[in-house]
């Protein structure tokens, strides 16, 4: 099966099984959603119910969490970004059907958000572990991820392009050819697989087409980008704050989840509409689709009263999603965006309408058009919120309008703030996701080249006293803790052991203090990587585990193996370089590059450069020895083993394997 993933077909074979198995959790999430909203809203409003089932909802969600699926907490797009950059793609077998139980649960009891951010963790994990059962390597497993993320994406909107973009401009950070193909594939397949099982309108259509009829409505649009470049920077501040907030209080989590839910109720007494995702609510709250609404620009009222109703449902919207998402809820902001967007776009557009009333505006284009613009200021993704639009419309009219408003909205949330609502909580833990525009050194090493390959480790049973008297006879700051088998089961350092020690005899043993479920690399895992992530955590070691057979312990990364990585990588660096500027050469007329090992007991060996009788017009160009290139000087000895490269014409060359032996 090894085989298989590494080959071109293989990979992109498993893109397609990915794509279609995200569109079937996409269906079953759809799923699980109607049914937790029939249960718990029945068939009757009442005031009590729309206050008690979000917050109810909430605390069975927070249990979830707190106990079973921590990863669904908050969306799960940041977490899909974590776990690339700091457990090497790889997720916990649990997380598809944990996101499908917390997140169902959620949206369906009034939980203020979206279900693409939990559908893009859903693929996500999908995608490692189909590539963990085919024993891929990280740069594989990175994009079988990517591939589940766009499928999330093309399965939620029907929109396999947007799906695509997302997964370049948010998940993988670059474009690379093998990568494209993967994920173009399953964006598509999980695109067609949930509209064959859901229907054409996944999430919400257009039914009225629209266009660019007036030159003077891109300064509505202009308008619009700007406004959508603040609505962004409310949602990336809000979540920061909310986070802040709910992290300080105390008590146990699971209620800290349901207070998030009961303001969400508190808020829907006054304007329903912010119950689950804003499309298909429980029909006893008026307009279900208040999305769909928006973009009809069929909003009730005259003169001014579209534009109060617009506006408070964008800051109502607002206010729920930062309590839902910011106090654990298993919910995402991704289609909040969208709602607020709409809703801000609609509102300008009809104020345009009422103050140029002989322009005939459209709010509902206005309203199509703030969708793509705050979701791109918001995630700085404006190509995906250009295409997700577009391809829900359908029309090419607005293309024009979606361009112009999405790249302005971008242009001045990049000026006011470098990262998006998806990176800017990784940043605040230091963790680095973007991929290196050029080429770093320490990619060309991997870790199994230099990690350490019988590291120390201690039992799990191992005593405290006895813990402590290894750490003062070796000298070392820390140790794995390994099973019976050799399986990691934590890392235990010297900072870990109680200080003033315990009087007496103390009991507890390794696994007692030790970090439980460490960052870990594979030997495959490039070296630059594990520096990401070992900066990210702050710590000085990194377990290395064998994929195949995790979680066996085969090495350990320490920071001195950084440096021989370093070492190695410059080396090959120099190497590489210099064998290009060589075969550059190679064509030159009459002269040729000759490649020669010093043989033992060959004339050349133990002398000085300047005292070899080289044939006229011959150069020593370069000396590589054990590794190491050396620039060769007058005083340079050759020694038996150095690698030899010489300048020299056809003549030449027979005398050079005569004094150097060369075979």
């Amino acid at each position: 099966m090894i085989a298989f993933a590494r080959r071109e077909p293989g990979l992109l074979a498993l893109g397609g099984v990915i794509g279609i198995l995200t569109g079937l959790l996409a269906f079953a999430l759809i799923q699980v959603i109607g049914l937790a909203q029939d249960l718990a809203f029945g068939a009757e409003a009442s005031t009590l119910r729309t206050v008690l089932v979000p917050a109810l909802g909430a605390l069975v969600v927070g249990l979830l969490v707190a106990y079973w699926v921590p990863e669904t907490a908050g969306g799960g797009i940041t977490e899909v970004m974590r776990t690339i950059a700091l457990r090497g793609s790889r997720f916990r077998k649990r997380v598809p059907a944990g996101m499908l139980v917390a997140s169902g649960v959620a949206l369906g009891t009034g939980g203020s958000g979206g279900r693409e951010a939990p559908i893009v963790l859903g693929g996500g994990a999908v995608g490692s572990l189909v590539g963990a059962a085919f024993g891929v390597d990280e740069d594989r497993m990175r994009t079988l991820v990517a591939a589940g993320a766009a499928a999330g994406i093309g399965a939620s909107f029907n929109a396999p392009i947007g799906g695509m973009l997302f997964a370049i401009e948010l998940i993988l950070g670059r474009l690379s050819a093998r990568s494209l193909q993967v994920v173009v594939l399953a964006a598509v397949a999980g695109s067609v697989t949930a509209r064959e099982l859901v229907g054409p309108e996944i999430v919400f259509e257009s039914r009225v087409e629209y266009g660019l009829t007036d030159p003077r409505e891109l300064l509505g649009y202009a308008l619009i980008g700007i406004l959508a470049a603040l609505v962004g920077m409310a949602f990336l501040h809000g979540e920061r704050i909310g986070h802040d907030l709910f992290d300080r209080l105390p008590g146990w989590r699971p209620l800290r989840v349901a207070l998030g839910g009961l303001g969400v109720g508190l808020i829907a007494l006054a304007v329903p509409e912010v119950l689950g995702s804003g499309h298909q609510l429980p029909p006893i709250f008026g307009d279900t689709e208040p999305i769909d609404t928006m973009i009809d620009g069929a909003t009730a009222g005259g003169g001014w009263e579209p534009v109060r109703i617009l506006l408070t449902l964008m800051v109502a919207k607002f206010g729920a999603t930062m309590l839902s998402v910011t106090s654990g809820n298993a919910v995402g902001s991704l289609l909040p965006t969208l709602f607020c967007g709409a809703a801000l776009g609609g509102a300008v557009g009809h104020a345009a309408d009422l103050l140029v009333p002989s322009a005939s505006l459209e709010p509902g284009a206005y309203a199509l058009v703030g969708m793509a613009a705050v979701f791109a200021a918001a995630a700085r993704a404006p190509l995906t919120a250009i295409l997700i639009v577009f391809e829900l419309t359908g029309d090419y009219g607005l293309v024009l309008p979606l361009m112009f408003a999405a790249g302005l909205a971008t242009f001045v949330a990049d000026r006011m703030h470098p990262d998006g609502i998806y990176t800017a909580p990784l940043k605040r833990q230091g963790i680095v996701v973007d991929e290196p525009e050029e080429i770093d050194v320490m990619q060309s090493v991997t870790v199994g080249e230099v990690m350490t390959s019988d590291p120390p480790s201690v039992g799990v049973e191992m005593v405290l006293d006895a813990l402590r008297h290894r750490f003062a006879e070796t000298r070392h700051h820390g140790f794995a803790v390994v099973d019976d088998r050799g399986g990691l089961v934590g890392v235990v350092t010297i900072s870990d052991l109680p200080d003033p020690p315990v009087e007496g005899e103390d009991p507890r043993t390794a696994v007692d203090v030790c970090s439980r479920k460490p960052l870990t690399v594979s030997p495959t895992t490039p070296v630059f990587r594990a520096l990401h992530r070992m900066a990210a955590a702050d710590v000085g070691r990194l377990p290395v585990v064998d994929p195949q057979t995790s979680p066996s312990l085969v090495g350990m990364l320490r920071r001195a193996d950084i440096i021989e990585a370093y070492r190695q990588a410059v080396n090959q660096g120099l190497g590489r370089q210099h064998r290009k500027e060589r075969s550059a050469m190679r064509e030159l007329s009459g002269v040729h590059f000759v490649e020669l090992t010093v043989a033992i007991g060959s004339p050349a060996a133990g002398m000085a450069l300047r005292d070899l009788q080289l044939p006229e017009g011959t150069t020593i160009t370069s000396v590589r020895r054990e590794g190491r290139l050396i620039v060769p000087r007058g005083d340079t000895i050759l020694y038996s083993g150095d690698e030899v490269v010489a300048l020299a014409d056809v003549e030449g060359r027979d005398q050079l394997d005569a004094l150097f032996e060369r075979d």
